[in-house]
Formats: structure tokens, C-alpha cells, sequence
């Protein structure tokens, strides 16, 4: 139904004659008489009875007002929906993110986001890289950040955050004085190593291949799960790791650990954010991302 039609029969109504809706809504009054004989053609019966310059409605009448007011009521919600998206970050947005960025740099970030846009709901779930890209792929997460890029089709890859490996070695370590140490010298030293598939392993990994070091010639003394428990056993003393320089950033200024570049031209991965292909992003997601831009940019750090 021709919402232009149910305007202007509500107009005639509201003004008590054809006249004086045709004057306030800027038509003639044949224009109006028009599109009230369309709207009583669609629905099959009279809706307004004329007796001289009386109008009164029919049974059916009341029954299209009473549905007119509703419609017109839902359109201008509409309108004002619709306006407010060009003005306002609000809604959820379902995020999803691989370990490493959900321990180091995501908790902070959403909750400054939160701050500048308390309309918006940011949930975090933690994955696995592969299982944070195909959930994205199915449109069940919005929007994910992870730690490597995935072949998989149908996803748009954006860098995200640049994260520096470093050396952490426990306070009075000998390494602790050094302003460099290079991978061969690491090659030769126990190590505490993440587990196979962590994004910081296959970073190490990769480099220690360039540098004719293969992993099973490596001293590793322990191998433990997430980063942060790699962490705990070098602040227990218990050997050095090759680990985020966001990981360790805190307790090195705390002085309870002490980091050491890689020689060279250092260590890096890439946060990547991922988003399917094709799909029109929700303004929050779009929002999200601007403001994470700005905020590292603006020198927050996780």
C-alpha cells in the first residue's frame, strides 16, 4: 500500500476537508481527491463519506486510520533510524580474535572504544586463527583480528598492529645488559618455547631457517600453551623466551624482567583484521577500526 496515499487520506482528516489538505500539503485539491479514490479502488470500499462540506468516515475508514496512524508512525521511526546511523556508533559488534591479539592487545582497546561510544556493545570471543576466519566467513562474527593471514577465500586481510619480538630474560640476567642479541647466540641457549602453531613459534622458527638453524637442533627446555605462561616461567627464573615485546611491555618498566632486541633487523608479525568480502560492514565495525587506527597512532599501547 502506497504509503503517499495513506499521507494524505490521514491530511484530509486531520484538516476536515479536501481544500485544506490539499493547501497544507503544497497540491491541488484534485490531486487529492486522486489519490483518495486510489487508495478506495485498493482497498475495494469507501473509506470517507462527503455530506456537503462534512466528511466523516466509513467503517472501513476507521479501520485504515487507525492503520494509517501506525504506518506513518513506523516510517517516521524509520527515517529517524536511518538518520541516526549517519551520526551515531551504536549496536553490537561481534568480534572475534586469535589468542595473541585477544591477551595483548585486544581488552584495552575495546574498552576505550566503549568509553568514547558508550551506545556500542563490543563482544570478544578468542579463537584460533582458523576458527576466527571461517566464523567470519559464515557471517556469525562481524568482524576478527588475528595473527596471520588465511588462504581462505572470500576474506579481505588488512594490517592491523605491528608487534616486535623480543628477548626476555629474568632480572639479573647476563643477557639483561646487552643492548642486542643475535639468533645464533640464542640458537646455543636453552629456551622456553610457546607450543607448535603459536604465531610467535612460527615467526622464530621461520627465522632461525633463514639463518641455517633447523627446530630440532634447538635447546628447548620447556614448551608451554599460551604466551602468558611463557612469561610466568621467565619471571620465575626459569630461562629466557622469545616473546611480544606488547606481552612483556609492563613488567619490564616494573623492572621484574628485562627485554633485549634481536640483532639486526629484529623480529615483526602482523595483526591482521579480517572481514568477509563483498558485504557491506556495520557502521560500528567500521568505527572500530578508525578508531583503533587513531588510537595507536595517538601512542596507547596495549
Amino acid at each position: 500500500m502506497d504509503l503517499r496515499h495513506l499521507a494524505i487520506f490521514r491530511a484530509v482528516i486531520e484538516r476536515g476537508s479536501f481544500s485544506a489538505a490539499a493547501e497544507s500539503l503544497g497540491v491541488t485539491q484534485p490531486a487529492v481527491s486522486f489519490h483518495i479514490r486510489s487508495l478506495e479502488e485498493r482497498v475495494g470500499q469507501r473509506l470517507i463519506d462527503r455530506s456537503g462540506r462534512q466528511l466523516s468516515l466509513t467503517e472501513a475508514g476507521e479501520v485504515l486510520d487507525d492503520y494509517a496512524r501506525r504506518l506513518l508512525s513506523l516510517e517516521d521511526e524509520l527515517e529517524r533510524e536511518l538518520d541516526a546511523l549517519g551520526t551515531e556508533i551504536a549496536g553490537a559488534l561481534l568480534l572475534g580474535s586469535s589468542t595473541g591479539p585477544g591477551e595483548l592487545v585486544l581488552p584495552r582497546l575495546c574498552a576505550a572504544f566503549r568509553e568514547a561510544n558508550p551506545k556500542a556493545d563490543v563482544r570478544l570471543s578468542v579463537y584460533d586463527t582458523q576458527h576466527v576466519c571461517q566464523r567470519v566467513l559464515e557471517g556469525s562474527l562481524e568482524l576478527g583480528i588475528v595473527g596471520a593471514e588465511s588462504g581462505q577465500r572470500g576474506l579481505d586481510f588488512e594490517p592491523f598492529l605491528r608487534d616486535e619480538l623480543i628477548v626476555a630474560v629474568p632480572s639479573g640476567h647476563e643477557l639483561a645488559s646487552r643492548d642486542e642479541v643475535a639468533l645464533a647466540d640464542l640458537a646455543e641457549r636453552p629456551l622456553i618455547m610457546q607450543q607448535q602453531g603459536s604465531g610467535v613459534r612460527h615467526v622464530l622458527v621461520a627465522a632461525f631457517a633463514q639463518e641455517g638453524v633447523r627446530e630440532r637442533d634447538l635447546v628447548i627446555d620447556l614448551e608451554l600453551g599460551l604466551q602468558q605462561s611463557v612469561k610466568a616461567a621467565v619471571l620465575d627464573g626459569l630461562g629466557i623466551s622469545v616473546l611480544s615485546r606488547l606481552a612483556v611491555e609492563r613488567e619490564a618498566a616494573e623492572g621484574t624482567l628485562s627485554i633485549v632486541p634481536i640483532a639486526g633487523d629484529g623480529l615483526t608479525r602482523d595483526f591482521f583484521s579480517v572481514r568477509p568480502s563483498g558485504r557491506t560492514p556495520k557502521r560500528v565495525a567500521t568505527a572500530f577500526l578508525d578508531f583503533a587506527r587513531g588510537w595507536f597512532d595517538g601512542g596507547h599501547r596495549p
